[in-house]
């Protein structure tokens, strides 16, 4: 492409970027709306707060305990009660609200609604064409498990009854340097201690500007004899999954570590939450093959397929497709063997719930031990977890086991991530609708030397296979019928000596190069859009958010998962103008290019002109972010093609359509007959 084609091409983007500025500038201004407020400011301070009761009805799943403790165990402060009856204490900072309930001591509710009662996040609606107005809930109250709830105990077979009755603040507990906390004490002072002499004390701290909460579990032991315990803590039971319902990113993870060696690291994906049951019921048949007791739940281990002995479980969670909740291990005490279970909820596919359990404790007489974990609820984003850490792990560590690998893209990270950093980059400076275009010239532009050479690479053949394509004719009339093998190495041998002649090689590859470069880049996008956390509820002109479907013509209907729902989002068929226009372009770009005299080449090229109508069609429920790159990038191919095809008939690689090829006067037909 010469200097005067180059200048032309900057000038083309730089009149699509203007046009983009003054549309969103001018025909589509922002909104400017006042924060969200809740109609109650959480607080740090403890008072009690009752929330209301979860809906519960005659029909609904329960695991409600079926047998009542007895007196005894009553009086060692084994009472349970319903959650309506407890009292609900909040922890606050500048990103979330943590309703910690005294029954059982549990994070009943996780709320993105800050400490002065600004929503921070809205909850996504189903509907594509449902604008947001909620603040979001990560974790609630599920009817499923009505006595399980995150952080409840996992100790031993008094849990159901430890994790459903009243636990005490401790008013008197000391407060962190940084953040703010609720230690609460089981059995409560009146009650004394349990039956083994033992008091616990757990404690919840939430850190300031952070989405961790910091959890201890301390045993203190009043006894004369030393006792063992092996505490555990259950991490989310069921979680929002937020933007994109029932699909496949609402997954287990897990990541573990090895004592031994410290230096492995294993992060594990699966299974989606909807096929746990199917997973447990699979290892609970070969169980009764073997004559063995069946569970509800399944190890951790076994679910991975962890054989080695030195790997151990050091974060268990779920992750959807833009937040993260999990419970993991204290980074600071890493040489220690945890474990973990799963347990799918009853009568439900859309909810699981995972544990995280430390090796054994020995508590010695008189005296106290703890085990300490983390929890994280929050955006699945690298910096975010990284700042979350806050560990120092040793030295001499080859693979720092970090909780950032919970927000990786999959197997094509290493493309989806820097696009995602450069995508993020431009949006801080110009915003996310700009950032995309930004991108795509970039990308586009980037490419511009190969696809010129590609294109001139294409015409070049096409002009001389013109010139061999009557040889090749000839050749192929000549052995016509004959099928004999010398015969048709006759023909093989002319053919290649025809196109020797011309300097004709076979289908020269710079004509795909570009295209095939792009594959990886497009996988990279497509990851990228799908785990970019800045384009959730981004809004662009007239989309109210690039994660969605544009849903532009205010119209849906719910067609549930039917063989057409790769067309819908969450079930929602909209209409989205952004993949139509996509498609139309597609054709359009199609019709534009030159046609090949070339069978070999025509077909390609007919081939090809289904491919990116097809994609469209496939992504039509997809972000709408991912459709416009597509559109951008669609009229970048177009005014790309004019000017490099006016730049190949310069160079007299491409005959000039406008000049009509001469006629010698004694070839004209003579229709008047002579004079």
């Amino acid at each position: 492409m010469n200097r005067k084609d180059m200048i032309q091409m900057i000038v083309v983007i730089a009149v699509l970027v203007v046009g983009f500025f003054l549309a969103q500038r001018f025909l589509f201004p922002a909104p400017k709306a006042p924060p969200v407020k809740t109609d109650n400011a959480p607080v740090n301070e403890p008072p009690a707060n009752r929330p209301e009761p979860p809906k519960v009805t005659d029909t609904t799943p329960s695991t409600e305990v079926t047998s009542k403790p007895t007196a005894a165990e009553e009086a060692r402060g084994f009472k349970p009660i319903s959650r309506d009856k407890a009292a609900v204490h909040k922890l606050a900072n500048e990103h979330l609200t943590a309703e910690i309930s005294e029954r059982g001591a549990v994070l009943q509710r996780l709320v993105y609604v800050d400490a002065q009662g600004n929503t921070v996040y809205l909850h996504t609606p189903d509907n594509p064409e449902d604008e947001p107005g909620k603040p979001l809930e990560l974790l609630h109250p599920l009817d499923e498990a009505p006595d399980l709830s995150p952080l409840g105990l996992v100790l031993d077979k008094n849990d159901l009854w430890r994790n459903t009755s009243r636990w005490e603040l401790d008013e008197t507990a000391p407060q962190p340097e940084k953040g703010s906390s609720l230690t609460f004490r089981f059995p409560p002072r009146a009650n004394g201690a349990e039956s083994d002499g033992t008091v616990l004390y757990k404690t919840v701290t939430l850190l300031p500007d952070s989405y961790r909460l910091d959890i201890s579990v301390r045993v203190e032991n009043t006894g004369d004899k030393p006792v063992e315990k092996v505490v555990g803590l259950w991490g989310p039971v069921g979680m929002t999954n937020d933007s994109a319902r029932n699909s496949a990113d609402h997954t287990r993870v897990a990541i573990y570590a090895s004592t031994d060696s410290k230096r492995f690291v294993q992060f594990k994906d699966k299974p989606p939450v909807r096929s746990i049951p199917k997973e447990i019921k699979s290892f609970n048949e070969d169980l009764e093959e073997e004559g063995l007791e069946t569970n509800e739940w399944v190890d951790a281990r076994r679910l991975d397929d962890v054989d080695q002995t030195d790997r151990f479980l050091v974060v268990h969670g779920f992750r959807t497709q833009y937040f993260l909740a999990f419970i993991a291990a204290d980074p600071e005490n890493r040489d220690q063997r945890w474990s973990g279970q799963v347990l799918p909820l009853k009568n439900t596919d859309q909810h699981a719930a995972v544990s995280l359990i430390a090796p054994k404790l020995t508590v010695p007489a008189k005296e106290s031990a703890a085990v300490n974990m983390r929890f994280y609820a929050g955006p699945r984003d690298k910096a975010l977890l990284e700042a979350a850490w806050m560990a120092n792990p040793p030295a001499d560590e080859d693979i720092k086991v970090q909780w950032n690998e919970l927000a990786t893209s999959g197997f094509f990270d290493v493309i989806a991530t820097p696009l995602i950093w450069l995508l993020g980059l431009l949006t801080s400076l110009v915003g996310p609708g700009f950032a995309i275009i930004l991108l795509t010239l970039m990308v586009r532009f980037g490419l511009s030397p190969l696809s010129y050479r590609g294109q001139k690479s294409m015409a070049t053949y096409t002009a001389k296979m013109k010139i061999v394509k009557p040889k090749l004719d000839a050749i192929k009339e000549k052995y016509e019928g004959r099928k004999d093998q010398q015969s048709q190495l006759k023909m093989l041998t002319e053919t290649r000596a025809a196109m020797k002649e011309q300097n004709v090689g076979m289908l020269p590859l710079g004509g795909c190069l570009p295209m095939l470069i792009q594959l990886p880049i497009f996988i990279g996008l497509y990851r990228a859009f799908g785990n970019a956390f800045f384009l959730r509820q981004a809004e662009f002109l007239w989309i109210h958010d690039l994660s969605l479907p544009d849903a532009t013509i205010p119209f849906s209907t719910y067609i549930g998962e039917g063989w057409l729902s790769f067309l819908a989002h969450n079930g929602w068929l909209t209409i989205n103008l952004l993949p139509i226009l996509w498609i139309v372009l597609s054709v359009l770009q199609f019709k534009l290019q030159p046609k090949s005299d070339d069978p070999q080449q025509a077909a390609m090229q007919k081939n090809m002109a289904f491919v990116f109508p097809l994609m469209g069609l496939m992504f039509y429920g997809f972000a709408s972010g991912f459709s416009f790159y597509f559109i951008i990038s669609s009229l970048y191919s177009i005014a790309e093609s004019k000017l490099v095809k006016r730049s190949l008939i310069k160079q007299g690689v491409m005959p000039d359509p406008k000049l009509k090829p001469k006629v010698d006067e004694a070839s004209k037909p003579d229709y008047h007959g002579a004079s």
